[in-house]
C-alpha cells in the first residue's frame, strides 16, 4: 500500500459511526524504577517517584479501542457494562469526556468494573494485579445488551466487538439474528473474540484473533489436512495457522479471518481473495511492552471496511495501528499521521 492510499482511507476514518460492544474496564498504571531486591523476598522493589505522572488511570479492554477509535476521528457508541463503583463512574465519565456516546453503559450492582494494575520498571512491566468478575451478567441485564446492539445497529457504518471474555457476552446479549441483520443491511460485523466465546460470531463479516486464540478456537483436527498456497511471505506461516483460519471462516460462515501474529504479520483468509499473509511493517525504533496493539489492529482494521477498503488494505492498516503502539510503554492511541507515516516508511 502507498502512503497516498493510507491516506486516503484514513481520511475517510473520520465521521465514521461505530457501534462498539465488549468488556469495559478500569487500567491503572504505576511506573517506577528498581535498584534493589527485597530482603523480604526474592522479588525487586520498585520505587513509585511522588509525582502525578508515576501513577495514571486510561480506559482499557473495549474502552482502550474506543479510545483509540475516537482519535482517528470515528463517531463511537458504547455498549457494555460497569459496576457500579468509583472505577466504573470514572471510566464513563473519561469516555463520555473523549466524546464517546456513552448512553448505552450499563451499570451492574452485583460485579466490580474490571480493573487491570499493571506496575512498571522502566520498559518493564514487572506484575499485573486484575481485579475483575469473569461471570455471566444476567439475563436481564443481557437481555438490555441486546436491545441497545439492536437501537444502534443501523445508525452504524461498523459494528466492532471487543470481547474479552468477562461476562457481557452471551447468547442472549449477541443472538445470531443480529448479526443477520447486520449482514443484510450491509454493515461490517467485526469482532476480536476470545476462544469461549467463538460461537457467538457465526455470521460476522470479519474475525481477528490472534494466533494462539485462533488455534485453540479451531481445535487440533479442523481444517484440510493440506494447507493451500499463501501469498506474500509464505515462509513464514506455520500451516496450522492456515488450516485454523479456513477452518474458522467456514465455521463461522465469515468472509474474512485475521489470525494477528504480532511482529510476524496478519493472516488473512478471504472468501473473495484467497489466503494471503500481510507482513508487519519493520521501522526502525524503540519495543515499548506491547500492551493494546491488538486493540489498534481490531480498531483500525474495523475503520478500513467501513471506509471502503479491500481486505488486504484493512490488515496492512491494520499492521500498521498496531506496530505504532508497540513502541510504547503502556497503551497508545496511534494518530492517523503515525499510521500513515508508519505505512510510507516501510
Amino acid at each position: 500500500m502507498t502512503a497516498d492510499r493510507a491516506r486516503e482511507l484514513v481520511s475517510a476514518f473520520i465521521g465514521r459511526r461505530v457501534l462498539l460492544v465488549g468488556d469495559l474496564m478500569m487500567d491503572e498504571w504505576v511506573f517506577g524504577s528498581v535498584t534493589r531486591i527485597s530482603p523480604e523476598a526474592p522479588i525487586p522493589v520498585v520505587r513509585m517517584p511522588l509525582t502525578p505522572q508515576a501513577r495514571a488511570h486510561k480506559p482499557g479492554g473495549a474502552g482502550n479501542v474506543a479510545t483509540i477509535l475516537l482519535g482517528l476521528g470515528a463517531a463511537v457508541r458504547i455498549v457494555g457494562v460497569v459496576g457500579d463503583d468509583d472505577f466504573g463512574k470514572r471510566l464513563v465519565a473519561d469516555l463520555a469526556g473523549r466524546g464517546a456516546d456513552v448512553s448505552s453503559v450499563l451499570t451492574d450492582s452485583s460485579r466490580p468494573t474490571t480493573h487491570k494494575m499493571r506496575i512498571i520498571a522502566g520498559r518493564q512491566q514487572m506484575l499485573r494485579v486484575d481485579t475483575e468478575s469473569v461471570e455471566a451478567i444476567s439475563p436481564d441485564l443481557a437481555g438490555q445488551v441486546r436491545d441497545s446492539i439492536r437501537a444502534g445497529l443501523h445508525q452504524a457504518d461498523v459494528v466492532l466487538v471487543a470481547d474479552y471474555a468477562k461476562g457481557v457476552l452471551s447468547q442472549t446479549a449477541l443472538p445470531p439474528e443480529l448479526l443477520a441483520q447486520a449482514r443484510q443491511a450491509g454493515i461490517p460485523f467485526c469482532a476480536d473474540p476470545k476462544p469461549a466465546n467463538i460461537g457467538l460470531f457465526r455470521g460476522a463479516y470479519l474475525v481477528s484473533p490472534n494466533e494462539s486464540e485462533a488455534l485453540a478456537a479451531a481445535g487440533p483436527d479442523s481444517g484440510p489436512v493440506t494447507s493451500p498456497p499463501v501469498s506474500g511471505d509464505a515462509a513464514s506461516v506455520p500451516p496450522a495457522v492456515v488450516r485454523a483460519g479456513l477452518a474458522l471462516r467456514e465455521q463461522l460462515e465469515a468472509e474474512v479471518v485475521f489470525i494477528t501474529r504480532g511482529d510476524q504479520g496478519i493472516v488473512v483468509c478471504c472468501r473473495e481473495r484467497g489466503v494471503h499473509n500481510v507482513p508487519a511493517a519493520s521501522v526502525a525504533g524503540g519495543v515499548g511492552d506491547g500492551t493494546g496493539c491488538g486493540d489498534a489492529a481490531s480498531a483500525a482494521s474495523a475503520l478500513a471496511l467501513a471506509a471502503g477498503a479491500d481486505c488486504l488494505e484493512a490488515a496492512t492498516l491494520a499492521n500498521a495501528a498496531g506496530g505504532v503502539v508497540s513502541r510504547f510503554v503502556g497503551v497508545h492511541s496511534p494518530t492517523p499521521e503515525e499510521i500513515v507515516n508508519w505505512i510510507g516508511r516501510s
